[in-house]
């Protein structure tokens, strides 16, 4: 899109704004033009490089271990379907992809009932995991995944950093 001067500033200037400012407002454009851009970042590298990723069983087991205590005697379950939605929960905040699109090596390992029953709890352990009032232990454990995920996202964009494969140390009945 072209700026015409003549034109333009007359439609800013009929729309009451000073000369002053729409003066301001062209400079500070230009300053942002001219300015140093990061380098962009290359999603599709980041997406083949977590195309059949899941998070690690020690990495998870590091991660859960940082959670903060509940109050009560109710814990809740952090086996491999949970391990499963936090590894798209990852997947989604490094490549920005949907989450719908996101692998599922873990859940693909196991039995076609649990396959099943894990499919039928996918959609609210993501609204837990995304909703911004959600229980105290999705809080937390997305702060958790959220620190993860921007390390992750460093380490493939840099070509460092931690394996991106599968480990096959999956507990097939977890829940």
């Amino acid at each position: 899109m072209r700026f015409r001067t003549n034109t333009d500033f007359k439609r800013w200037e009929r729309a009451g704004r000073s000369p002053a400012e729409f003066e301001r407002v062209l400079r500070e454009l230009g300053a942002e033009l001219r300015a140093p851009r990061r380098p962009l970042i290359d999603y599709q590298r980041r997406r083949e490089a977590l195309r059949d990723w899941a998070l690690p069983p020690d990495e998870w087991d590091a991660l859960v271990s940082e959670l903060p205590p509940l109050p009560g005697p109710i814990r809740p379950p952090v086996g491999d379907r949970k391990r499963q939605d936090a590894s798209v929960y990852i997947w989604v905040q490094v490549t920005q992809g949907e989450h719908l699109f996101a692998p599922r090596p873990i859940e693909a390992e196991q039995p076609r009932h649990v396959q099943r029953e894990w499919a039928l709890r996918r959609n609210t352990t993501w609204y837990n995991l995304v909703r911004p009032d959600t229980f105290r232990h999705y809080a937390d454990l997305r702060k958790l995944l959220a620190e993860y995920a921007q390390q992750l996202a460093r380490d493939i964009d840099s070509g460092t950093g931690r394996s991106l494969t599968v480990n096959e140390q999956p507990n097939a009945h977890a829940q």
